[in-house]
């Protein structure tokens, strides 16, 4: 080979390089630019899309639907124990509004979900053919981060009523930078406050067998110190099938300063609503809104009423 030969295919290298390592500045400036100036993009150009994921090869349903107008969050609805997903669309107006307001909505089918990390081996044999709440942020989530959605210092919010509130909180404690706000509707989140309540017997194994599970990290009330994300808790005071004081006890374990001593914080309704505000000790930056309904039941009625209280709550998180 001649000098110059030599001469041109040092120089066709080093071109190679320079253009390799622009492609990987140009691949990696995306996400970069993401966490400054955000912005979502629509998995598809179809308002409504569903597809399915398979947990231990039985198929369960996602739903997506996308505003007409530009998407300024995305919101994730989760049902409760046995409900169908799409009630949050045919029996509230949840997911109407949350559209009208520029969300773009996520809705799993769940089944018979507690929202478990993973089963264990006193899980009763149907209960493990049902999504655990790892399938739902590695199998369904993740791969929507490609569109900006979920991931780190998005407006990307959660809400689940029922059981699934339980879902929804432990989400946002567990990815934390995935979730700008969470929001829980008559949840239940401390197993140890009834040892009989068959889901979670059903779940976790009695509770003499296994006190340590039970303590552990399905129990969210005993975690409450990890939070950092804004946090809405709503509870109807006549509540027969999750009691009230689920909500409460996880309310008193958050590490939270209360802010009703300032006037603008106060808000009183007619009606039986009462709504108290705080902030995180270790994060004051991030919220925490509870709202208590007076002789409010376990019920859509209720759901419907908290569920637009939360979407303000998400609104006015909205960066």
């Amino acid at each position: 080979m001649t000098l110059n030969k030599k001469s041109i295919l040092v120089f066709l290298l080093l071109l190679f390089a320079i253009v390799a390592v622009k492609s990987f500045e140009e691949q990696k400036s995306p996400s970069l630019r993401k966490s400054v100036n955000f912005k979502f993009e629509k998995p598809c150009n179809l308002p409504d899309t569903t597809y399915f994921v398979n947990y231990n090869n039985h198929p369960f349903q996602v739903k997506i639907l996308c505003p007409s107008k530009q998407i300024k969050g995305v919101l994730l609805l989760l049902p409760g124990w046995n409900y169908p997903d799409l009630d949050w669309i045919t029996k509230t107006s949840v997911a109407k509004t949350a559209l009208n307001n520029q969300f773009a909505l996520l809705l799993v089918e769940m089944g018979k979900s507690v929202y478990m990390d993973s089963f264990y081996p006193d899980m009763r044999k149907d209960y493990k053919n049902h999504p655990t709440r790892t399938w739902l942020f590695d199998s369904v989530l993740c791969p929507l981060n490609k569109f900006g959605w979920f991931t780190k210092n998005s407006n990307s919010f959660a809400m689940g009523l029922s059981t699934g509130a339980r879902g929804a909180i432990i989400l946002g404690l567990e990815h934390q930078e995935c979730f700008n706000g969470v929001a829980g509707l008559s949840g239940d989140y401390n197993p140890l406050l009834d040892k009989n309540d068959g889901l979670m017997v059903n779940c976790l194994g009695k509770y003499e067998n296994n006190a340590f599970r039970w303590s552990g990290t399905n129990n969210i009330s005993l975690r409450a110190n990890e939070f950092q994300t804004n946090i809405f808790l709503a509870h109807g005071t006549n509540d027969q099938i999750v009691p009230f004081n689920q909500s409460i006890d996880l309310l008193e374990k958050l590490p939270k300063i209360d802010l009703l001593s300032s006037a603008e914080h106060r808000i009183y309704s007619n009606e039986g609503v009462f709504v108290r505000n705080y902030t995180l000790i270790h994060s004051k930056s991030k919220k925490i809104r509870f709202v208590s309904v007076k002789n409010a039941n376990h019920d859509y009625q209720f759901w419907n009423k908290s569920g637009l209280m939360a979407l303000d709550f998400f609104g006015a998180l909205i960066k």
